[in-house]
């Protein structure tokens, strides 16, 4: 997916979240320790997260490659901490799409790069590429979130 500018500035660099806060509240949910993701990259209206290889990713014996949920949910957490280093609130998925490109092959760490296209006054939409290891383009997303509620609420729950 073209990667385009967002129409709303996130906040400045010094106001984002850091890789390391992101990581930790990565790392908070049950769910997301299974899957052992990790940041990487946080800054201003962008996250990069890694997937660890894990034999129990795959969804059919019979062809090595990574389960399509498993991807998803790397694209909707990649969404999510987008949103997060720059709105710093956690933002519900209203609705998330996903072009599977290639067989993520089983035994290769994936890496899902999310950008914030736009953020408005409800909703924010959030390009997500998805590569393996060596750098091949294994799915693209784009996920609409819920911004409604930044103003209420408590703030640094965990994402997801």
């Amino acid at each position: 997916m073209p990667q385009s500018s967002p129409s709303v500035t996130p906040p400045s660099e010094p106001n984002s979240v850091s890789v390391d806060v992101l990581d930790g509240l990565l790392r908070s949910p049950p769910f997301h320790r299974w899957l052992g993701v990790t940041a990487t990259h946080a800054s201003a209206g962008r996250a990069v997260l890694r997937l660890p290889p894990n034999p129990e990713f795959v969804g059919n014996p019979f062809v090595p490659a990574v389960h399509g949920g498993i991807i998803s949910a790397l694209v909707d957490l990649a969404g999510g901490a987008a949103l997060f280093v720059a709105l710093q609130f956690p933002t519900p998925t209203i609705d998330m799409r996903i072009d599977f490109l290639r067989p993520a092959i089983a035994g290769k760490a994936l890496e899902a790069d999310a950008t914030v296209l736009k953020c408005g006054q409800t909703t924010a939409l959030v390009d997500i590429v998805v590569t393996d290891e060596d750098g091949r383009h294994v799915a693209s997303g784009r996920a609409t979130y819920s911004v409604k509620d930044q103003d209420q609420g408590p703030r640094g729950f965990p994402i997801g």
